[in-house]
């Protein structure tokens, strides 16, 4: 038997019992005609123990949602998009946490949007839907979770806008979090300052509140009970094993300035473990995975007491301090701009190409097709971090750190009138000890500089950590280290201009959400790192480059008028490819009638805009061309300019002596100067003159 919930405030309509009914938790999500289907499935048995929770997420737009079928040869959805992915790690990130200390059995959560009209974000659909499928499962949720997506337009707050909405907003964010605080915070901004940023945070968590509450009544009217944790006595009396044999000088080795000398610290203290309790792992008692995972949680929960207590972070730094920073441009001479941004063990290498409007990414999804003319690709090679692993293409975090790094972006880039490349940053991360995200952002920001792209403002960025002793005191880490970030509660990046933030992204480990006072201590500790940083980068390059690279094409910018689009373009495009062919340039027409012309050699380039104008009868009297003779008649000579473009040059401009010879000698294909004397405003009919007849 089916039953539905409203949540008026929302628009939200759920259906529980009557879809996917062999689901652990199931809920038909709807507002408008908007529908996602979110499920979640655990297995019933905790599978063999990996060191981790093995939680695995998917969020999938299928096309047929918005009346579409898939564009290019395969018509079946594929992999994932970066859309996707993106809302995938939305929806894991926040309610990973959410769990008991010790409950491993695989958990699967699936949304597909079955419906789409435009008019409200599936993707905070899904994050609900997701909560509530787990919250009316029997497995062991601590949730649930609510979801906002937060728009700024005219100045005012505007809470899950739609796509058009967005369009006109200078916010674009995601809040996600329990009724405890904000566990979540994902999207970009044009200069937003600390303070407003907060004040969206709290705006927004004041309606996950209602969002959480709704979801516990449906909980409770269904009478949901949720399982037992297997095997919690065998984990805490393991916890209690450990935590006895657990030394205060394991910790205190491990404040060393050098991450090499830290893991090896590290890897001996694990070896030693093992021994330690080496009849136990022979006798089968326990696993080494398992043996291994208790340790480092007990190290996790002893560290951050000794850093309270040292007032001193593991490599010698204060809470606020940043690593030395050192940058250099310009070390690829083959390449349009590049930079490599270095801070502490954390090393980034942006490589910037400027192409044509050709060179765009077509992107399909929900709303149809769109083009990228910024990409920002991120790549974090093993030899990174000193490992040795296969190379299996490009990964979900990837692709969430290159977009969050490409993001930073949007509201400094020109606009395509101004500037019209396409432009990509490729980022290689040489070196690892955390926060090549961030290190991707400033890398990119002096690589574009070095291209002499005009970007409006420098962007940096700095990733803050955050621990929590046994007493409940809080330690907010500026730059955080990979160790930090391993075993710390937060990972909240954000970058930034000298005034004010474009882009945020934090997740945490901890299963209450942050408080406002936690959030504005971090996002002030960022400001002042934001700025030490970019402060350092400017003492390579101020500004961008007075020239582009010398290796990147030139454009050429015109306009012609809309509606004479199709004669440039010509049957089956014969025009174009013509004009191509014979200037070795690049054309691109928009719809406006906005032409681009792109090419190293300026002659070429100013040849192909001549025969753009001519063809479209924007000729400029005065002007000469090499024409060819295409046809000769009593009253005078049919010149071509161009393909496609003919003018005449009349019988009586012609000198009497030579107009007999001129009728005798002169053949079709001939070649003859001409210059454009007049063009009739009605007609279009172009008189010249052919000076050397003259005589």
């Amino acid at each position: 038997m089916s039953k539905k919930f409203v949540l008026k405030e929302f628009g939200l309509e759920v259906e529980i019992g009557k879809y996917a009914r062999q689901a652990d938790g199931s809920v038909w999500i709807k507002h408008g005609k908007n529908i996602v289907l979110s499920t979640a499935v655990a297995s019933q048995d905790e599978r063999e123990f990996m060191g981790f929770f093995p939680l695995t997420v998917e969020y999938r737009e299928r096309v047929f949602a918005a009346g579409r079928i898939p564009g290019g040869y395969i018509k079946r959805e594929g992999r994932l998009t970066d859309n996707e992915v993106l809302i995938s790690r939305m929806i894991d990130r926040p309610i990973r946490p959410l769990f008991p200390k010790y409950y491993f059995n695989e958990l699967q959560l699936m949304s597909s949007v079955y419906s789409y009209d435009g008019k409200f974000p599936t993707g905070v659909m899904a994050i609900i839907g997701s909560s509530l499928a787990l919250t009316l499962s029997d497995v062991p949720f601590l949730g649930p979770i609510g979801a906002v997506r937060v728009g700024r337009i005219a100045g005012q707050w505007k809470f899950n806008p739609t796509r058009e909405e967005l369009e006109e907003s200078d916010v674009n964010l995601f809040v996600i979090g329990t009724k405890d605080g904000i566990c979540m915070v994902d999207g970009h901004s044009d200069s937003l300052t600390e303070s407003e940023l907060i004040e969206a945070f709290f705006l927004a968590h004041e309606q996950i509140k209602v969002q959480v509450d709704w979801q516990l009544e449906i909980q409770k009217e269904l009478g949901v009970g949720k399982c037992e944790v297997p095997q919690s006595d065998f984990w805490k009396e393991w916890e209690g094993k450990v935590a006895a044999y657990f030394k205060k000088d394991f910790c205190e080795a491990l404040f060393v300035s050098k991450k090499d000398e830290r893991s090896e610290i590290m890897r001996k203290q694990r070896s030693d473990v093992l021994e330690h309790f080496a009849t136990d792992l022979e006798a089968g008692t326990i696993s080494k995975a398992k043996l291994l995972y208790l340790f480092d949680a007990v190290l996790k929960d002893q560290l951050a007491d000794v850093v309270t207590a040292k007032n001193i972070r593991i490599d010698g730094r204060k809470f606020d301090q940043v690593r030395s920073i050192e940058s250099d441009v310009a070390i690829l001479p083959s390449v349009h701009g590049s930079a490599v941004f270095t801070r502490g063990e954390t090393q980034a290498l942006s490589a910037l190409t400027l192409g044509t409007a050709q060179d765009a990414q077509k992107m399909e999804g929900l709303d149809g097709m769109a083009e990228r003319t910024f990409m920002l690709h991120y790549n974090f090679p093993p030899f990174s971090t000193g490992e040795v692993r296969f190379l299996r293409g490009v990964g979900r975090r990837e692709i969430g750190h290159g977009y969050l790094a490409e993001r930073s972006f949007l509201n400094v880039l020109p606009s395509q009138e101004e500037f019209p490349y396409t432009i990509r940053s490729v980022v290689d991360v040489l070196e690892s000890n955390g926060s090549s995200s961030m290190a991707t952002v400033c890398a990119t920001t002096l690589a574009l500089m070095d291209a002499g792209v005009p970007i409006k403002s420098m962007i940096g960025g700095v990733a803050m950590g955050l621990m929590k002793d046994s007493s409940d005191k809080f330690t907010i880490l500026t730059d955080i280290l990979g160790t930090e970030d391993a075993l710390g509660l937060m990972d909240f990046k954000v970058t930034g201009t000298d005034k004010g933030i474009m882009a945020v992204q934090m997740d945490i480990k901890a299963k209450a959400g942050l408080t406002r006072e936690i959030l504005e201590k971090a996002l002030e500790q960022a400001r002042v790192g934001r700025l030490h940083m970019l402060q350092e980068m400017s003492k390579v390059l101020t500004k961008p480059r007075a020239e582009l690279s010398e290796l990147a094409p030139r454009v050429t910018s015109f306009k012609i008028p809309s509606d004479q689009i199709g004669l440039v373009i010509g049957p089956g495009g014969k025009n174009i490819k013509e004009i191509i062919a014979q200037t070795e340039t690049q054309i691109d027409i928009n719809d406006d009638g906005t032409v681009n012309i792109y090419s190293q050699d300026s002659k070429q380039a100013n040849k192909a805009e001549a025969w753009i104008k001519t063809l479209t009868g924007n000729i400029e009297v005065g002007a000469t061309f090499d024409g060819i003779v295409r046809k000769i008649a009593e009253f005078g000579l049919f010149v071509e300019l161009v393909p496609g473009r003919d003018g005449l040059v009349h019988v009586s401009t012609i000198a009497r002596h030579r107009q007999q010879e001129v009728s005798d000698n002169t053949n079709p294909g001939d070649t003859l100067k001409v210059k454009v004397v007049a063009v009739d405003s009605e007609t279009g009919r172009i008189r010249l003159i052919a000076p050397e007849l003259e005589k």
